[in-house]
């Protein structure tokens, strides 16, 4: 993604790297921190502004995920 990516989503990936984070040809995919995930469910990939969309195929809310990694929205989306 190079220098698009805001330094909040740096600080999100970095947050999910003990859950397994690995790269994909569309973004990334890690377990999920919400819920006791044992294959990964949570897709990562960047918005058309920059911003990290989340994804986590269990139902878990982004809000959730966030939370779980002690992490907010205003973190995450900072340039």
């Amino acid at each position: 993604m190079g220098s698009a990516m805001r330094r909040g989503f740096t600080q999100l990936l970095d947050a999910l790297q003990p859950f397994g984070l690995r790269e994909t040809s569309k973004g990334w995919t890690s377990r999920c921190p919400a819920h006791d995930d044992h294959n990964p469910s949570l897709d990562i990939k960047p918005g058309d502004n920059g911003s990290p969309l989340l994804k986590c195929w269990a139902g878990c809310s982004s809000e959730d995920v966030l939370k779980a990694l002690g992490l907010s929205w205003a973190e995450v989306l900072r340039d």
